[in-house]
């Protein structure tokens, strides 16, 4: 009894995110109402044996013909700590339900993005979600360092939500914005033309909406652009079938579910073989 309070705040918390969303963009706020009432009906997600790190990370390097240990990797710990740094400065907290009852990305996920980024030689990446932007700041400083490349990513924009105005993509400064194009909109909206005007890609990440509905729209959709030897990250697949639906029947996918650094949460890496 003691957790129903705390269960009935967040319940209300998260009509009155839907009450502003219809009051801001009808069409948006009545798509997120609609994905709430399907998100009750979603099938749970199938046990599956999550790797921990390294082994997921051994297994990922093996794919990609990368060598173990990496040796890009000590780059990012700073990259990691510059961008945690930069949200307290503003007086943020960073982690698990700390942007509006989201999770910002886990340091694992960064990882998997960082050496996908890195290993595929990745020209254009393409992200959903963004939050404070700790995925995007490791994408964009790999791509710095690479000297080419660019990231497309697609969100909506924050202000329909209390308190998160000017958080949208904080942990990303200024020298690395040159390549990066934030689309505003829903992926339901902006992602198939982007897709379009975007053609081939090296590298998705997944990170939006984790509804099952959701999921598997945007991976049917970007999978039959990824490259051959490209790949994509999915974050917070444990929450429902919708991954695991989609890697069922996904051509030439080699995937794995590997466990978040706090064991808190799951997310996949899918590699697309050659044929």
């Amino acid at each position: 009894m003691a957790s129903l309070p705390r269960a009935i705040a967040g319940r209300v918390s998260h009509l009155r995110r839907l009450a502003r969303s219809l009051a801001y963009d009808p069409r948006e706020g009545a798509r997120e109402a609609w994905e709430d009432l399907l998100g009750r009906f979603e099938r749970p997600a199938p046990a599956v044996a999550a790797l921990d790190s390294p082994q997921w990370e051994r297994e990922l390097h093996s794919w990609l013909g990368a060598s173990w240990p990496c040796a890009q990797l000590e780059e990012l710990q700073a990259v990691w700590e510059d961008a945690q740094e930069r949200l307290r400065e503003h007086g943020l907290g960073a982690g698990r339900g700390a942007y509006g009852g989201w999770d910002d990305g886990d340091q694992a996920l960064a990882r998997a993005v960082w050496c996908m980024t890195a290993h595929v030689h990745a020209q254009r990446v393409l992200e959903t979600g963004v939050a404070r932007g700790i995925t995007s700041r490791a994408v964009l400083e790999r791509l710095a360092r690479d000297g080419e490349g660019a990231l497309w990513s697609i969100d909506l924009p924050a202000l329909n939500h209390e308190g998160w105005a000017g958080e949208l993509g904080l942990a990303v400064p200024d020298e690395l914005r040159a390549r990066w194009t934030l689309v505003e909109g829903s992926s339901r909206q902006r992602l198939e033309g982007l897709l379009r005007e975007l053609g081939a890609l090296d590298v998705f990440v997944h990170d939006s909406l984790h509804s099952e509905r959701n999921m598997r729209f945007e991976l049917e959709r970007v999978w039959p652009a990824v490259r051959a030897g490209g790949g994509v990250v999915v974050d917070d697949v444990h929450q429902n079938a919708g991954f695991h639906t989609w890697l069922e029947r996904a051509r030439d996918a080699r995937g794995m579910v590997c466990a978040a650094d706090d064991a808190k949460a799951l997310f996949a890496i899918v590699v697309k073989e050659h044929r």
